[in-house]
């Protein structure tokens, strides 16, 4: 109606006309404003703090806060439908949602239910799921009605390149928004309104760590020299085999192998069986079996006698040799146990 006034030529009307104009629009400010008197509410979400992630085994869950608190200045009660978007900063990808830490990356998700299958969306763009809420607060008279909602938070499974790092996400003020839709009765509309209702900003935190594990089981065993019975007399014998280590990615890691001798150098023994007190020596090398000892005195720093790598996030083999020396030695079966240690 203020426009409709505004088109108005005064000049070209009688000033009693100009007059009915001005009160009509008198009118309808005060009624706007009974019509406007409306719930309001002020949302407010806590971080999301996944604290550490082990990327070979990267999921994980955490969950946050959203509590919200409206009033009604109406003298009558009035439900709503309150709608609480979340979008992604700067038109970011949602599907995954991401973390990053300078130029890499976590894929997260958030989710309305315990059960993380319906993503927490907004009317905006990208999921059009936000989180519906219907509530019902009675006239200003009244105190005011509060509210809570949890939102579910994961990092997404089988990210095990993801490179170790402090990861965020920063929702700022214009990531998040509420919208009400009211009703002048206690029946909530159900679907989301375009009335601004508020911000909820929040942040959303991440620390990926360093991580190995080492595959060096039966199927890693070293079978050196003949068959179980014929004595080890003519040449030197030796036996390969590999294990595997599995580091996060660009994660530098150091492997070191001990012999039951606790023997630094790799030079180990391995018993007979029974009444047999032979020991038949060996020694550990790595790339062949004529290359370098591989022994234990590396470190989480320094690769000493053992072998180094880089993480990549899926598993790498690596090769093991174990040469025994030619001597005679009384028939039997001959092992040893060698422990291995990643150091990273």
């Amino acid at each position: 109606m203020f426009h409709r006034v505004c088109a108005v030529n005064i000049s070209s009307r009688p000033f009693v006309v100009w007059t009915i104009w001005l009160l009509g629009a008198v009118f309808s400010v005060l009624g706007s404003t009974s019509v406007h008197a409306q719930i309001s509410c002020t949302p407010s979400m806590s971080d999301l703090v996944f604290g550490t992630v082990d990327p070979l085994s990267s999921l994980t869950n955490a969950t946050a806060t959203l509590t919200f608190n409206c009033t009604n200045s109406n003298n009558n009660s009035r439900a709503a439908t309150l709608c609480f978007s979340i979008g992604e900063p700067g038109g970011a990808q949602t599907n995954p949602r991401r973390l990053s830490s300078g130029a890499n990356f976590l894929n997260f998700q958030l989710y309305r239910d315990s059960t993380y299958s319906t993503v927490w969306g907004s009317t905006f763009f990208g999921s059009n799921t936000p989180l519906q809420v219907n509530v019902t607060v009675p006239g200003k008279s009244s105190v005011s009605v509060p509210g809570s909602a949890t939102m579910y938070g994961r990092v997404l499974a089988g990210q095990t390149s993801a490179v170790p790092g402090a990861y965020t996400r920063i929702y700022q003020s214009g990531d998040t928004a509420l919208r009400i839709n009211q009703n002048n009765n206690n029946t909530a509309p159900g679907s989301c309104g375009n009335t601004v209702g508020g911000a909820f900003p929040f942040d959303v935190s991440a620390t990926v760590i360093k991580s190995c594990t080492v595959t060096a089981g039966a199927a890693s065993d070293i079978q050196i020299g003949p068959a179980s019975g014929v004595p080890v007399d003519a040449v030197n014998s030796s036996g390969t085999n590999s294990i595997g280590v599995t580091c996060s990615g660009g994660t530098a890691y150091f492997i070191g192998l001990k012999p039951s001798n606790n023997n630094t150098a790799g030079l180990g023994a391995m018993s007979g069986t029974g009444a047999n007190t032979d020991k038949v020596p060996y020694q550990l090398r790595s790339v062949s079996a004529s290359g370098p000892i591989w022994g234990n005195t590396a470190t989480a720093t320094s690769v000493g006698n053992g072998v180094a790598g880089i993480g990549t996030g899926v598993a790498q083999s690596v090769p093991v040799f174990a040469v025994a020396p030619s001597a005679n030695f009384t028939p039997d079966n001959y092992s040893d146990i060698v422990t291995v240690t990643v150091n990273y």
